[in-house]
């Protein structure tokens, strides 16, 4: 493995930030800020129903794509529990707030459904409007059913499934899987996607190639040291521990395709370090599990853990730094690393999304109070949650 990483040290060192008391970045917008999710249900029996749960008002949202009206969607995986009324959603505006109105359909995301979205985390919408629904299966934590992990291609134009996988034991295990994130490229006809691994110890995290002119997925990379959690790694978010009582520990999570689309870059969130391969071998099943480790690039030894990742055509690779309440832009042309985003109150930047406009947001969401069960829902200093806009404009890895 070509080892080319910076220290810790000297990418601060050449990194723009601020002394320790930094001022709030005026070029980061706020769009959108909750305290708590308002859900828009249709159905009055299933409104009745989620405002009598114990989970009302205490859904945890993750993801944020655009498509290329400017409509917004979120995902809320259900970690909370099976009650969550929708795992995707469209952000429809009502008044001066948005809500979260199911997408597709309230129906495809009944928990009951057999047929239907489970708990969507990482998703993507491409260059055609069609969304990649990447469906984790767990409700709660619980292990998945034979059905339900899976990959779901919705046309939004045509309004209409058009394709779909069910990923079978020797691409997801139902038990430990943890489906994370998934980029496309249409070019090629492949889709790669994170899995975390979580739910085993040892991780069993990976990457999953899907193809999508054959309908079918391959696992690489399984439980290696380049998709499982570093060692001994821990991390703090405005001075707090993550987890009080141990060590967060999650494998391959933040994922992104190269602007022209010959190498796949990914992180683990436990560590900090940002690796690429090319998608060339990925693609190819004939190359060997040790071929693949060989050709493994460390890009950056980063300055904190991250979470989202994209890129844009010219290669730069954006990332989500946790630890720094802000974004992160990585340059493999001049191997520079700079911070091109910070809000004090950007607790966890979980997704990054482009607009149709070519501008980045991301969506943070206090996700370190969430897992400690200490997210305050109802009167929090700052909101919960922030869809953010940021002082970058550039053309899509999509497009």
């Amino acid at each position: 493995m070509r080892h080319v990483g910076l220290t810790i040290a000297a990418v601060l060192a050449g990194m723009m930030i601020a002394g320790a008391a930094r001022a709030d970045d005026k070029g980061v917008e706020p769009i959108a800020r909750w305290a708590s999710l308002p859900y828009k249900i249709k159905n009055e029996e299933a409104a009745a129903k989620w405002k009598a749960s114990p989970l009302f008002g205490k859904t945890l949202v993750q993801g944020l794509k655009f498509d290329s009206a400017g409509n917004m969607y979120v995902t809320t995986a259900r970690w909370g529990g099976a009650e969550t009324p929708a795992t995707v959603s469209k952000l429809v505006k009502t008044g001066e707030t948005y809500e979260l109105e199911a997408f597709p359909s309230e129906e495809l995301n009944a928990v009951t459904n057999p047929d239907g979205l489970k708990a969507v985390l990482g998703f993507e919408v491409d260059e055609n409007d069609v969304m990649w629904l990447l469906d984790q299966g767990h409700v709660a934590g619980k292990p998945s059913g034979a059905k339900d992990e899976k990959l779901v291609l919705w046309d939004i134009k045509a309004n209409k499934e058009i394709q779909r996988l069910e990923f079978g034991p020797e691409v997801s295990d139902k038990k430990c899987s943890f489906l994370n994130d998934v980029v496309v490229d249409n070019e090629s006809g492949f889709a790669y996607i994170t899995d975390s691994g979580i739910f085993s110890d040892p991780l069993c995290g990976g990457l999953i190639v899907y193809d999508r002119k054959a309908n079918a997925a391959r696992r690489v990379l399984h439980a290696t040291k380049f998709t499982n959690d570093e060692p001994n790694f821990s991390f703090a978010i405005d001075g707090r521990q993550v987890l009080k009582n141990g060590r967060m520990r999650t494998g391959a999570d933040g994922i992104a395709l190269s602007g022209d689309k010959k190498s796949l870059y990914w992180t683990n969130l436990t560590g900090n370090t940002l690796y690429s391969v090319p998608t060339a071998l990925l693609r190819d099943p004939k190359v060997s599990e040790a071929e693949l480790e060989a050709a493994i690039r460390v890009e950056v030894v980063l300055p904190s853990n991250t979470d989202g990742l994209t890129a844009d055509k010219d290669g730069n690779v954006y990332l989500t730094a946790l630890q720094l309440n802000g974004v992160l832009k990585w340059d493999p042309a001049s191997r520079r690393l700079t911070e091109i985003a910070y809000h004090s109150e950007m607790a966890w930047p979980d997704t990054l999304a482009w607009a149709p406009d070519g501008t980045l947001h991301a969506i943070s969401n206090h996700l370190n109070l969430w897992v400690d069960g200490d997210l305050n829902f109802k009167d929090p200093a700052v909101p919960n949650f922030t869809i953010w806009r940021l002082p970058v404009k550039a053309e899509p890895y999509l497009n």
